[in-house]
């Protein structure tokens, strides 16, 4: 199956396909478009889908054969996995997506609307803790200064892991008292990548309390972080588990750190 794990540049998209491509041959064309239009963590989790979930069936199918019938066949092959609603929801995206595209940009037939889709949002309620949960719940990192700092900019900022994770020295407005979120940061295949946020209007000003400003001033200089440096050099793993180890010792509902 053709998969394209790095960028080149100099391979140019082709105006035009050969008429009885495939699916596969195909998707590497759609690949490499996606490949300078979608941030790393995007295009990653695209090829992870394509790879495990959609390439083992369409893959040696012709493009103009693809009906939709083929389609039914294949959503009653994911239906049987169990998953939840909502990775079936995006897992049937990821092909419409692809599918949408070649219809757009090379007149292929696209069988995807005509078929339905499978899956659906969720609808999870945002869990939040109150702030005597919070509390007791924080209590527990009195003595780990980097937790303690990572929970308290989560809690009372509400910004995201990714762009906690990308915060440095020159982020925080000491004058101001604001922390400017402009960054976030992810891992892929253990290589840290650091990105602009999600959205454009996730690029922001959040203001903070002058005590969560005091606080991140003693973690900085505690730590000796340089200005450039991340504030904390650790990935999403790191803060899932002293949330669950938060938790346990404290009694205190486990919530996602999103949520938190």
């Amino acid at each position: 199956m053709p998969q394209n794990n790095t960028k080149n540049p100099t391979r140019s998209i082709p105006e035009a396909v050969p008429a009885d491509i495939t699916f596969a041959g195909f998707y590497d064309i759609y690949l490499h478009d996606m490949e300078l239009r979608l941030k790393p963590a995007s295009l990653s989790s695209k090829q992870h889908i394509f790879s495990e979930k959609i390439l083992p069936f369409f893959g040696p199918l012709p493009m103009k054969g693809i009906t939709t019938q083929h389609v039914r066949k294949w959503q009653s092959v994911i239906l049987r996995q169990n998953y939840s609603p909502t990775y079936q929801q995006l897992i049937d995206f990821q092909l419409s997506a692809m599918m949408n595209y070649a219809e757009r940009y090379y007149d292929f037939p696209n069988p995807c609307p005509k078929a339905g889709h499978i899956g659906g949002s969720a609808g999870k309620k945002l869990s939040v803790w109150t702030l005597e949960e919070y509390e007791q719940f924080i209590s527990h990192f009195s003595a780990d200064t980097e937790a303690f700092t990572a929970f308290e900019i989560l809690y009372w900022t509400g910004m995201r892991q990714g762009e906690l994770l990308a915060l440095t020295p020159k982020d925080i407005d000491r004058t101001r008292r604001v922390i400017h979120i402009t960054k976030s940061y992810t891992q892929i295949d253990g290589k840290d990548i650091i990105t602009t946020p999600k959205t454009q209007k996730s690029i922001r000003d959040v203001g903070i309390p002058q005590f969560l400003l005091d606080e991140i001033l003693v973690y900085i200089r505690l730590k000796h972080i340089s200005p450039d440096s991340r504030l904390f050099e650790r990935t999403r793993h790191y803060l899932f588990f002293k949330l669950r180890v938060g938790c346990k010792a404290t009694g205190v509902r486990q919530i996602r750190t999103h949520d938190s």
